[in-house]
């Protein structure tokens, strides 16, 4: 029987899936045909099953083109934007929103973000409405005690969400839209009014107070510093205290999947579970309480780590793996069950499909369960012990084969001794896990709870020190690879061939395999070159800050203040994605607020304030070191406006350049004192600029 044949759920789940993909790139609006779509898919398979075997094959494709319009119709009337009630809809600047808080508060520098939901339009009627909002909260007393659940009446201060302003920058606003937020606000005290407290979820905050009042018992037994803030995250997904460079620290070493509770964590509950009540299995009835027990204990710890979108994923999956392995009286294939509870979770929210986790679990589960047998068959050792070792190696490299161009497209690095750091973490997840959930049950009547917690404290601490260890070798972390869409289902395309040709030992498949790897190389060969032939100037738009960028080949020359320079956040955010896409090799920085009078590079002068390369001048603009000769550019900065008034109106430059340091009702006030067909105005505060050499 062929694969295909065996394995009816994934041919379920590929057209669905492609349909769903096609609706929410495509973003039209085809809800009203979801009925249609059903009773077409309805009416295909009673026909399959009452038609003759000849006929099947026609049905069946009938069978799939109707799924893919089930996928793209039914994705379309879940897209709350297209729904008649969406608030956007009937909002107007005069109205009261009535919204409840969906997601508790997390803490930034200045405010307090979380999600809203608007239930409720007032104004000259009541509306009802539906859609959500991304919130930000001034820190005062009043948003302090917010928290999920509370209903609020709020003025309309709405916003659309901006689009990126950078090359390459990633984008905010496509990312909230999938997530079906496409407006948000800042609301201050005042602005907003509480009425009512825990409206929310009852389910969702139970899970939280349990959440915190696990936390505690951590906190209180002995577990402290960066082990409280690993411990809380591996065990209930408490990621609010990681800090940056913890965070990074454990990206190089390639065990970032400890930080956030998902199919790791649910599958070390799951082997536990399996191991404690597999005596049922040999009583009648047994697999029947088996699977209960451990269906219901998944989903008690997926309300214990707060009922994350990461955790109910991999709850999900391992609940249909429970299914099919102890209920179904014949052992189900691992890939039909993979295949339906996507299809669920699917059912449950489309959108999911482009959640990084969502795309990484499963690519990695079934890169383990492909390969991780086979791996294994290469290595044989008498000895328990080393073939405990190889068996986990294995599950890594099973792990990493599979998610690692996904890891690439994503994150743009990758961790090279992974095989290493993870013959210490996954064991020591292992321990913490177990002993976590142990002091969690004996912590409420004390006494013993403190030896676990002071335990569990040392274990996460060797956990730590073999992440630094890991992190200090040579070369640990190969940073800053760009990988486009293309590029990596290029890359899909080749592991899929190799696998195949290894799995069939046909001349013809390895042919076809080397002949992808070639293609591949010459698209990465043609990329460099055209990487060493660019050479342009970059105005960057980054909110109140002055940035401008000459790049030249493989280096770049970053002139802005120092602030930003050595904020990692604010570049990965918002430049580090356009060097790692055009190859930027080295990068020079300079500080805009101490330029020396003259500075000369190989290819980039500046002199006096004016910046010169290739043939275009930039005067950053200072009233007292006007240009003898009229500039390409007249750059403006925010804290240099002294005398510009009376330099536009004696002057006619060809293009201005207000930055983002510039608000826009002062570029608004200069802009009559310029002849708009002689002048050309670009305000950074809208978009970047990119100046071709």
């Amino acid at each position: 029987m062929s694969f295909w044949q065996n394995h009816p759920g994934i041919k379920l789940v590929i057209p669905f899936l492609f349909g769903i993909i096609a609706s929410i790139e495509l973003g039209i609006n085809s809800s009203y045909l979801l009925l249609v779509s059903l009773l077409l898919l309805l009416f295909c398979g009673v026909s399959f099953y009452l038609s003759t075997y000849a006929l099947r094959k026609k049905i069946g494709f009938l069978f799939f083109i109707a799924l893919f319009f089930a996928g793209f119709t039914y994705s379309s009337y879940r897209t709350e934007k297209f729904s008649p009630v969406y608030f956007a809809h009937a909002i107007q600047p005069e109205s009261v929103l009535v919204v409840t808080l969906v997601d508790n508060l997390q803490e930034k520098e200045n405010s307090y973000k979380t999600t809203l939901r608007v239930s409720l339009l007032i104004g000259d009627s009541e509306i009802s409405t539906t859609g959500k909002v991304l919130a930000y909260f001034k820190k005062d007393s009043a948003s302090f005690f917010l928290k999920y659940g509370d209903k609020l009446l709020v003025k309309n201060s709405l916003n659309p969400i901006e689009s990126h302003r950078n090359p390459d920058q990633f984008d905010y606003k496509n990312y909230l839209n999938l997530n079906q937020i496409n407006f948000q606000t800042y609301l201050k005290k005042g602005e907003y009014q509480l009425i009512a407290r825990e409206e929310g979820n009852p389910i969702f905050a139970f899970s939280q107070k349990m959440r915190q009042r696990l936390y505690g018992y951590l906190n209180s037994n002995g577990v402290e510093g960066n082990q409280l803030k690993v411990a809380s995250a591996l065990l209930l997904g408490y990621k609010e205290n990681l800090d940056k460079e913890l965070v990074k620290s454990y990206a190089s070493a390639g065990a970032m999947h400890v930080l956030a509770v998902s199919g790791l964590h649910v599958g070390i509950l799951y082997l536990l579970l399996i191991r404690i009540f597999g005596f049922l299995k040999k009583i009648r009835r047994g697999k029947l309480f088996l699977a209960l027990i451990v269906i219901s204990s998944l989903w008690f710890y997926a309300i214990m780590t707060g009922l994350s979108a990461s955790v109910m994923r991999a709850t999900t999956m391992f609940s249909f793996i429970v299914v099919g392995n102890e209920l179904i009286h014949r052992k189900s294939s691992i890939y039909n069950t993979l295949a339906v509870s996507a299809i669920v979770l699917m059912i449950i929210n489309p959108f999911i499909l482009y959640q990084v986790g969502f795309q990484l679990s499963y690519v990695a589960v079934l890169g383990i369960v492909y390969l991780q047998p086979k791996l294994s068959k290469l290595v044989y050792s008498k000895y328990k012990f080393i073939r405990g070792i190889w068996a986990i190696t294995c599950v890594s490299i099973a792990a990493q084969i599979a998610t690692f161009p996904l890891s690439l497209h994503y994150f743009h690095q990758f961790p090279t001794y992974f095989f290493i750091s993870n013959l210490i973490v996954i064991p020591a997840a292992f321990c913490v896990f177990y002993l976590g959930v142990f002091l969690f049950i004996i912590a409420p009547f004390g006494g013993f709870s403190l030896v676990v917690g002071k335990v569990v404290n040392s274990i996460v601490w060797v956990l730590n020190q073999a992440v630094y260890y890991t992190e200090d070798l040579p070369v640990s972390l190969i940073e800053e690879i760009e990988f486009t869409v293309f590029e990596t289902y290029f890359l899909y395309a080749i592991i899929i061939a190799i696998l195949y040709a290894i799995h069939k030992r046909r001349y013809l498949y390895f042919k076809l395999a080397f002949t992808l790897v070639i293609v591949f190389c010459g698209i990465q060969i043609y990329w460099q070159y055209r990487c060493v032939k660019q050479h342009y100037f970059t105005f960057y738009s980054i909110n109140k800050l002055s940035v401008l960028e000459y790049t030249r080949g493989n280096e770049v020359y970053f002139i802005s203040n120092k602030e930003l320079q050595n904020d990692w956040s604010m570049m990965l955010f918002n430049v580090n994605n356009h060097w790692n896409s055009h190859n930027i090799l080295s990068k020079k920085f300079l500080n805009i607020d101490s330029l020396s009078k003259d500075i000369s590079f190989s290819n980039l002068w500046i002199r006096n304030g004016v910046v010169v390369a290739g043939n275009k001048t930039i005067w950053i603009f200072d009233n007292e070191q006007v240009p003898p000769n009229l500039p390409d550019f007249v750059w403006v900065r925010g804290n240099k406006l002294k005398g510009l008034s009376s330099y536009l109106k004696r002057s006619t430059p060809s293009k201005v350049i207000f930055d983002s340091s510039v608000p826009n009702y002062k570029v608004a006030y200069y802009l009559p004192l310029l002849d708009s067909n002689r002048t050309e105005v670009i305000n950074l505060n809208e978009n970047y600029l990119k100046v071709p050499l």
